[in-house]
């Protein structure tokens, strides 16, 4: 008699365990960078190695810093959204494996999308890029092509 319920119970567990599991994948948290400038911070998936999943997780700082260098409160009608989430890219005959971030960003009113795959490495330096780089694509990739065009 004590074999069925210890068969639900340990389905039980299993179902709890992978929902909580699934929803570990999909988070993301919102960062308000200026009043009408919003960042949503996508976590790194299951599926990016660990190694370069924390290279993503220590860039994120980087962006943050380098969004509220370059950018100044907007108006409400200019109200900017920009996403940040992890992935990999292959680079060269060797296939060494780098660590991007995929930022794209949208205006309230706008049917656009603004989106820049950064390469999370520097190749001047060796190492991760910095806020200067970080700013540098920012402005040529993503918010000057974005900027707010104010109706008249």
């Amino acid at each position: 008699m004590q074999f069925p319920k210890i068969r639900m119970q340990v389905v039980l567990v299993f179902l709890v365990f992978s929902l909580s599991v699934f929803a570990q994948e999909k988070s993301e948290r919102e960062v308000v960078i200026h009043q009408n400038i919003k960042l949503i911070v996508a976590s790194a998936g299951s599926d990016i190695p660990e190694e370069l999943a924390n290279q993503y997780r220590s860039f994120l700082p980087i962006l943050e810093q380098a969004l509220k260098a370059t950018t100044k409160d907007e108006t409400d009608e200019c109200s900017l959204t920009i996403r940040a989430s992890a992935g990999v890219k292959e680079i060269g005959s060797a296939k060494t494996r780098r660590p991007t971030a995929r930022i794209s960003a949208f205006r309230r009113n706008s049917k656009q999308e603004f989106v820049g795959i950064f390469i999370l490495y520097s190749y001047a330096t060796s190492s991760m890029v910095n806020s200067e780089e970080t700013a540098q694509f920012l402005k040529k990739q993503i918010l000057d092509p974005a900027a707010c065009s104010k109706p008249e």
